[in-house]
């Protein structure tokens, strides 16, 4: 039996849907540190109804030739109309119990504590507990985007991968509807909020 020959366009929508699922090697690709000629190898292990030399062909025209194929240029530009402020003096709490009378940025309810974003002018430090768990000297970065982000994949994706390649680490990340919060070191702030301000 006579095998169907793929055509060129559908070998492109699979390695395009092959890495959408595949994230962190959209994030290596991006940064240049993978072999092409191996991943190629390895897609085609997992997709073997496409030649290798196609799927080959089709990576190095999604992110080494620059030929507008990458699929996460419609998140740059989500980005990019979003409305990204920097704030300082914002302290991180985690709390084994809900605490009252806080004025709080955000709480996340975990399954054994309660992460409180707060801002320090607005609270007092003795209304914190003493057992408490609390991180100082960190930024806060909020993202309001358009709803579209909802039912866009990768969008916080892209938004730890522009982080990751500024060398900056987040230490909170809370995404919810069409605000993101993120957290990082104070001496980060200006770099993170740049890093997410370039295009």
């Amino acid at each position: 039996m006579t095998q169907k020959r793929l055509r060129r366009g559908n070998v492109e929508t699979a390695v395009r849907s092959y890495l959408k699922k595949n994230s962190e090697i959209v994030i290596s690709l991006r940064m240049g540190i993978v072999n092409i000629s191996k991943l190629a190898r390895k897609m085609y292990n997992e997709m073997p109804n496409y030649n290798l030399i196609s799927i080959r062909s089709a990576l190095n025209k999604l992110f080494l030739e620059n030929s507008g194929g990458d699929f996460t240029s419609h998140i740059d530009k989500l980005i990019s109309e979003s409305k990204i402020t920097l704030q300082d003096k914002i302290m991180v709490i985690t709390t084994n119990r809900k605490l009252e009378n806080l004025n709080y940025v955000s709480a996340t309810y975990l399954s054994d504590s309660i992460v409180y974003i707060i801002d320090e002018t607005k609270n007092k430090v003795s209304e914190i507990p003493k057992n408490a768990l609390v991180e100082k000297n960190v930024s806060s970065i909020h993202i309001f985007s358009s709803q579209e982000i909802v039912k866009t994949p990768g969008f916080v994706m892209k938004i730890n991968e522009k982080l990751f390649s500024s060398e900056i680490n987040v230490l909170q990340l809370i995404s919810c509807s069409n605000e993101t919060i993120i957290i990082v070191k104070r001496s980060d702030g200006i770099k993170a909020y740049e890093s997410l301000m370039s295009q």
